[in-house]
């Protein structure tokens, strides 16, 4: 019997995000970041997830992933969405550091005010 992958946070994973693109949104098959817990993810059948892209533009909220991941690029940290993983056929790439995981939810949380003064 086959196990299915539920998300976990940290996961670098891919999944299509559809073509329902409008302005700067991403859309197709992406890579993105998994911000919330498997327990969650399993329950649900949601991730909240930010997406990785290869255009880097200097934004303040994206993070790049270091040289030697199996997905590289930069996260787009205030592009957060809420996805069905199952329905989005998301596949397990890699594990993002500690240290990209941690600055990712920081710079989130700073954008909808969650951050500690």
């Amino acid at each position: 019997m086959v196990t299915e992958y539920v998300p976990d946070t940290g996961d670098l994973i891919k999944l299509d995000l559809g073509v329902g693109q409008v302005g700067h949104e991403q859309a197709g098959w992406r890579p993105a970041l998994v911000l919330s817990p498997r327990g969650y993810n399993q329950k649900t059948r949601l991730a909240v997830v930010v997406p990785v892209t290869n255009a880097i533009k200097g934004y303040p909220f994206e993070v790049d992933l270091p040289a030697g991941l199996k997905i590289g690029g930069t996260i787009l940290s205030d592009a957060v969405r809420s996805i069905d993983w199952g329905e989005r056929r998301a596949r397990y790439f890699d594990k993002a550091p500690a240290e990209v995981l941690k600055n990712a939810q920081a710079r989130l949380a700073a954008l909808l005010g969650l951050a500690k003064p």
